[in-house]
């Protein structure tokens, strides 16, 4: 089995942090939200990874390689999207590289609790051509949504109107080679009227329900998170540490309070804190006369001196100081720099990017 992992789009809903940065680099849990995908991947036993990327994008690349760090015999390899045609559209460019073997199909900014060995056991148990994970929201009309009968999909739709079903398609999917045959005979459909039209999966699912195929879905009963938003990376940064971090040391702590479970990694100086988990503070963090609340992570190389932060992100090599006041669910890109400075009259001297949010306690 391969997987076929999508790394594209723009991140409009996450700028201005997306318009130097790929919107799957952005850390969860002080990890690019895409590896988490790999790795989930990699639990499986695949080690044949295929990455959509934008054209001409090289960060993905550069900051996956050709997979040799995750193991010995895991190989990346990438495809240029030529143009934004829908999330499927990826499939057909990959046709040539995944052969006729089963595939993973996932974005790179889904994030879920579990990972994918209950979900791929259940497509084998099924012996279904195409299988989906489902989340039962109540948002469902934000959504495109799976129409389910005697364990089977009959259909899906998207983002409906009316009540057909709560059952949330997410991002991630196991195919058979079957789902290629799709675009030998569908076209795309531009049911916003952009004058752009795309593959949206409802297209793609119900020519294979409409064809014979047989798709199936398995429920997500832990947490799943489509981190398009600022709230979301936020949310989602909290749902990973409540699960994941450990209270494991191996930096310097010095006169500081912990609780809770606090990660601190290698080189990071820690003193006269109080830390209250989980937390994780990566490498070579400097950290002086702070509070770090719960749900917060420090990326690498950053500087936080006499601050109150919690449930928040700091993304790396970011010096926050002297604030008198307490920083709460905020987003700070890297190489960013948050101060306080006494002036008469009082007044706040901001920087503001575009696409950018602020607000100022009042």
């Amino acid at each position: 089995m391969k997987a076929l992992i999508l790394a594209g789009g723009r991140g409009t809903r996450l700028r201005p942090l997306t318009h130097t940065k790929n919107k799957h680099m952005l850390p969860i849990g002080n990890r690019p939200m895409i590896e988490r995908i790999i790795l989930d991947a990699i639990d499986l036993g695949i080690k044949d990874i295929i990455i959509n990327i934008n054209k001409g994008d090289k960060e993905i690349p550069e900051l996956l390689g050709d997979g040799k760090r995750f193991g010995k015999s895991i190989k990346i390899q990438y495809i240029e999207q030529p143009e934004p045609n829908g999330m499927m559209y990826p499939i057909k460019l990959a046709e040539k590289l995944i052969g006729d073997e089963e595939f993973l199909f996932s974005a790179g900014d889904n994030i879920l609790a579990g990972g994918l060995k209950q979900h791929y056991e259940d497509f084998k148990k099924k012996k279904s051509d195409a299988h989906v994970l489902v989340v039962k929201r109540p948002d469902y009309q934000n959504f495109g949504v799976a129409v389910m009968k005697d364990g089977k999909i009959i259909k899906t739709v998207e983002k409906p109107k009316e009540f057909v079903s709560d059952l949330v398609l997410s991002a991630i999917y196991f195919f058979t080679p079957c789902v290629f045959k799709a675009f030998e005979h569908v076209k795309p459909i531009d049911p916003k009227g952009t004058g752009k039209p795309e593959y949206y999966p409802p297209v793609i699912n119900n020519w294979l329900v409409e064809n014979g195929y047989t798709m199936t879905a398995s429920e997500v009963t832990g947490w799943w998170k489509d981190t398009g938003a600022p709230e979301d990376i936020i949310l989602a940064n909290r749902l990973v540490l409540e699960r994941e971090v450990l209270d494991i040391c191996e930096g310097n702590v010095v006169d500081s309070k912990i609780e809770g479970n606090v990660e601190i990694k290698k080189g990071a100086q820690i003193k006269n804190c109080t830390l209250r988990g989980p937390i994780s503070i990566a490498e070579n963090v400097v950290l002086e006369n702070s509070y770090v609340g719960p749900f917060t992570s420090i990326g690498a190389d950053s500087i936080v001196k006499n601050v109150e932060i919690e449930n928040s992100i700091l993304m790396g090599n970011c010096n926050v100081h002297d604030l008198d006041r307490r920083l709460d669910s905020c987003l700070i890109g890297w190489n960013a720099e948050v101060t306080s400075k006494n002036t008469h009259p009082k007044a706040d001297s901001m920087y503001i990017g575009d696409d950018s949010k602020v607000e100022i306690s009042r």
